[in-house]
């Protein structure tokens, strides 16, 4: 597993290490992810940039590659630097695993890899929400997405189901929300510019249960949406975080304080047509009750 010290990855760690279940976690930081998620047989160094021989080890023989690292929650400027850096960190580093499941002599049934509600076309060129048939953005998030995405569907040249994640924003006590949270009770809690975008979200529980149900089930193939059923516009969205807060008004928050999750999240309507279609309950479909959950 990559991106073992995020929202998500120790959510996942958390899971596994209760059930019993072995895990490897690569890194940058293998210290710290000791520490953030514990419970895993070992820890490895990790670096986005390098190819996969390095990795080969780590996952020969493994069951699943669960592949996490995302650096598009950081909050930041997207300068041409900026880019170039998700960029290395997305596809490049995602290219790198698919090189060590290319060359183990044992390789994992599935290759699941995260990726972004950001794939889809933004709302103001698209007002449909998306299932996992709909087209690519022409934007720099949508172009990214869809490279991350071609990256690791080449895991299937080597036999090995693939999964892509195309996640909306994900709502626990940590990541994210927390900022939101701090930014209604300053009395910034209006809604995102220009506020009549879409915000597909999804609670962490229904997260982690759309990720199992990318490693365990064998009719998981390609993209898979992970939002609640019913997306809503960001002035929604805020207005119920306001309301659960007791914060009667809120005016829009300045971009340089929104989490970087909301850039990758925002203004793009998806449906989680496959989930239901393979008979996925969501835990919490309603926000009000997801957010008294987070």
């Amino acid at each position: 597993m990559s991106g073992a010290t995020g929202l998500v990855g120790r959510a996942l760690c958390a899971h596994l290490a209760a059930g019993g279940v072995p895990f490897r976690v690569l890194s940058r930081n293998p210290a710290r992810a000791r520490r953030l998620a514990p419970g895993g047989l070992s820890y490895h160094q990790w670096q986005p940039i390098e190819r996969g021989r390095p990795w080969v080890s780590v996952v020969e023989g493994s069951r699943a590659v669960v592949h996490l690292a995302s650096p598009l929650a950081a909050a930041a400027r997207w300068t041409p630097e900026h880019k170039q850096m998700l960029y290395d960190n997305c596809i490049v580093g995602t290219q790198g695993l698919v090189s060590a499941v290319a060359q183990a002599t044992s390789p994992p049934e599935v290759f699941v890899s995260a990726s972004t509600v950001g794939y889809y076309r933004p709302h103001d060129r698209d007002p449909d929400p998306a299932d996992e048939a709909g087209p690519p953005g022409q934007d720099f998030l949508s172009s990214l997405a869809a490279d991350w995405e071609a990256a690791a569907a080449h895991a299937a040249d080597f036999g090995v189901r693939q999964v892509s994640l195309r996640s909306g924003l994900v709502l626990s006590r940590r990541g994210a929300l927390r900022r939101l949270r701090w930014a209604a009770r300053a009395g910034l809690g209006g809604p995102v510019p220009p506020g009549p975008q879409p915000q597909s979200w999804i609670h962490l529980a229904d997260e982690l249960g759309l990720l199992l149900l990318a490693v365990d089930d064998p009719r998981v193939g390609g993209p898979l949406n992970c939002v609640a059923p019913q997306p809503v516009s960001s002035a929604e969205f805020m207005s119920v975080l306001r309301k659960q807060l007791k914060v009667p008004f809120g005016l829009p928050s300045p971009s340089a304080i929104l989490p970087g999750a909301l850039a990758a999240t925002s203004g793009r309507a998806a449906v989680p047509s496959r989930a239901l279609a393979l008979g996925y309950h969501f835990k919490h479909p309603d926000l009000e009750d997801a957010l008294s959950h987070s």
